[in-house]
């Protein structure tokens, strides 16, 4: 649109020699605000705050502020405006000073005050101080959006009293094009100003919210990494939390039915348990099934309303950890990054006499959960170093939330926090394998995999097939297997046996045709296949010895269509799964 009026501004030069000149000058301050459009555009678009250049978005704001403002100043020169009474002429510089006039209005009254409000929008602003968000923040940005909504609003009517009847045709597409472009920046205004509503309903601006905090137990594998072994009550009032109440699984009954009814067919594949005990709320590899069963749990054994549920486990913490640095439990004793994980999710069980290991074991996680979240929320670590960590976490599926309310969730959808897997092949062809221990134990400790994805997608996306292999390896020794509790071991099998039921999800799309298992000493078989989230299902029962070392192998045939690059997500393991693809012919 700016190029439009600089182009006017030079036919029209012609009327005189001051309005030349004042009009040359015009053309020049347009020209220079033309060229910071663009790096305007992908400054305001950038949603990450951690990598915003603020003092660059402040200079090319108050670039195009000056510039557009100095082409306004030459287009009211008072000979300016005289020539403006010329014949024919005249309609046509009344029409380019109207136009040069809304750029201005906007870049004082709309773009100024939203980029100052972006200058806020710093990683230290963010962050947390003294057990508190700075909820003032989003207060001034709701009102910068809404100033800028007026402003635009104002505009719009502006540019509507502009008369284009007896003016040249490019002034007319000039003033649809701003008009146009008025209406898509009003439409993101209305977009960020909901946004904003949504966070502050999230941090209990509009009342307190009550989301539960659940701790998942990797040493007991479920889909999503490990079942809830420890959950606390996370209240947030107006920016301020803190931890209300805590429970561990064990406050949850195992033989009172199911907590919430699940359609058939996911019991079909998870047994009656995915919604009869806590532990295995988690066993499908989709949060939002996991997160709507935990919040049920609580709210029908413990009381109130749960707005949303966050999960974390012992490997997330570590990752936090390694940025703020270590916590000091009442004990003296310190939790690190390098002893969170075997802290967390081995050594512990360790210290308790067997008829003592559930109540120490329970206490000690009370009071660990306690003392991290204060820490990591207190810390005074650099902000962009603690996002970083935070998004290590997310980005290895060891960190995830959803929401309770419709809205809230929205914002949560298509990015990894929400534990998600995608619902189409575009972006890559995502095929799942995923853990659940079925011994009782906290054994997975001991437990190395490795998962190989085998595919011709990208040679042969008319009729490409799937191969995973999946290797399950036992480390313990039947010295510890023999000698180590059996709540550790598991009461079923006595650490004669270690049993792990594997799940293959397929591409969207897919059809199975196959599953093989290995041998074993003490046994293994493949189960009947199924199909969920829009992904055939692959099953199958590893038992191991101690040592003892098997394959699972599933098949997929994917029907002809494009498919993005071929990918693997596995549960979040203690020791991290060894995922390797191979795929002729992809990049």
């Amino acid at each position: 649109m700016l190029i439009v009026l600089i182009s006017l501004i030079v036919a029209l030069a012609c009327i005189g020699g001051w309005v030349a000149y004042q009009a040359v000058q015009a053309k020049d301050s347009l020209e220079r605000a033309q060229g910071t459009v663009s790096t305007l555009q992908t400054q305001l678009t950038s949603v990450d705050v951690t990598k915003l250049d603020v003092s660059a978005l402040t200079a090319s704001a108050d670039s195009f502020a000056s510039d557009v403002s100095e082409a306004r100043q030459h287009t009211n020169d008072p000979m300016f405006k005289l020539a403006e009474k010329v014949p024919m002429v005249g309609p046509n510089l009344t029409a380019v000073r109207q136009l040069t006039d809304s750029l201005d209005q906007l870049s004082t009254d709309a773009l100024l005050p939203i980029v100052d409000f972006g200058k806020t929008l710093t990683p230290a602003a963010l962050k947390p101080v003294n057990g508190a968000f700075n909820v003032e923040l989003l207060r001034n940005g709701d009102t910068a959006l809404a100033n800028a909504d007026t402003a635009i609003t104002a505009a719009s009517a502006s540019l509507a009293s502009i008369d284009t009847t007896d003016t040249v045709g490019q002034i007319g597409s000039a003033k649809t094009t701003l008009t146009s472009a008025l209406g898509k920046a009003q439409d993101q205004i209305v977009k960020a100003r909901g946004t904003l509503s949504t966070a502050e309903g999230i941090l209990g601006m509009n009342g307190p919210r009550h989301y539960v905090l659940a701790f998942l137990n990797n040493a007991e594998s479920t889909g999503l990494g490990g079942g809830p072994a420890s959950l606390s009550m996370l209240t947030v009032d107006n920016g301020a939390f803190a931890i209300t109440d805590q429970a561990s699984s064990r406050d949850f009954p195992q033989t009172d039915g199911p907590v919430i009814p699940v359609d058939a067919g996911l019991r079909g594949i998870y047994g009656q348990g995915i919604n009869e005990t806590l532990n295995w709320s988690t066993s499908r590899p989709d949060f939002p099934t996991a997160g709507n069963l935990i919040k049920s749990w609580w709210e029908k054994y413990r009381g109130g309303t749960v707005d949303g549920v966050v999960s974390i486990d012992p490997i997330a913490l570590s990752d936090m950890l390694a940025v703020t640095g270590p916590v000091k439990l009442q004990s003296g004793e310190e939790i690190n990054a390098d002893n969170a994980v075997s802290l967390l999710l081995h050594d512990i069980y360790l210290r308790f006499e067997p008829s003592e290991i559930q109540s120490g074991t329970d206490a000690f996680f009370k009071e660990a959960a306690t003392t991290i979240f204060s820490g990591i929320t207190s810390t005074s670590a650099a902000p962009d170093a603690l996002i970083t960590g935070v998004n290590k976490a997310i980005d290895a599926g060891d960190l995830m939330a959803w929401s309770a309310n419709a809205d809230e969730q929205k914002l949560l959808t298509g990015t990894k926090i929400s534990g998600v897997m995608p619902t189409d092949n575009a972006k890559s062809t995502l095929t799942g394998t995923f853990f659940r221990d079925v011994t009782v134990s906290k054994t997975d400790y001991w437990l190395e995999t490795a998962v190989n994805l085998q595919t011709d997608v990208c040679t042969n996306p008319n009729n490409p097939t799937f191969t995973q292999t999946v290797t399950l390896h036992s480390t313990i020794t039947k010295q510890e297997a023999s000698t180590i509790a059996p709540f550790i071991v598991g009461d079923n099998f006595g650490g004669r046996k270690f049993s792990t039921e594997v799940y293959g999800y397929g591409p969207v799309g897919a059809a199975i045709t196959d599953t093989q298992v290995g041998d074993s000493s003490v046994g293994g078989s493949a189960r009947s296949s199924s199909e969920d989230l829009g992904r055939p299902v692959g099953r199958a029962i590893v038992d191991l010895a101690p040592g003892e070392t098997n394959t699972v192998t599933f098949t997929y045939a994917g029907a002809a269509g494009s498919y993005g690059a071929p990918a693997l997500q596995t549960t979040p393991m203690i020791n991290a799964t060894a995922a390797t693809i191979d795929a002729a012919g992809c990049k």
